[in-house]
């Protein structure tokens, strides 16, 4: 995110212990040390987070998906249910011939 170079960095490092003097140092570095482990932590949690966000979105989207395919798929084999039988009704229905006596 952010990038430093080394001749940066001791720099900071300088004018802090010039301002700071050598006894409030390394109290410093050991709050700062402790505020980056924490930023590094929360961020760290956060993109689990986020990731577990877009895999739960995903796999929402996956079963709504299945969901669709299934209506679908039954919808269309409640129509051609519908259809045999619409089909078959006529023979049904119809009166049975007597069988023929063989004399």
């Amino acid at each position: 995110m952010f990038d430093f170079s080394f001749s940066e960095l001791l720099l900071c490092f300088v004018v802090a212990l010039v301002v700071l003097g050598p006894e409030r140092m390394p109290a410093v570095a050991r709050t700062v040390g402790r505020w980056t482990g924490k930023a590094r932590v929360y961020m760290r949690n956060l993109t689990a987070e986020l990731e577990r966000e877009t895999q739960v979105a995903e796999l929402k989207k996956q079963i709504d998906d299945a969901q669709r395919i299934l209506r679908e798929t039954s919808q269309s084999l409640h129509q051609e249910t519908q259809k045999l039988v619409e089909e078959a009704k006529p023979v049904l229905t119809a009166p049975a011939k007597p069988p023929a006596e063989n004399g």
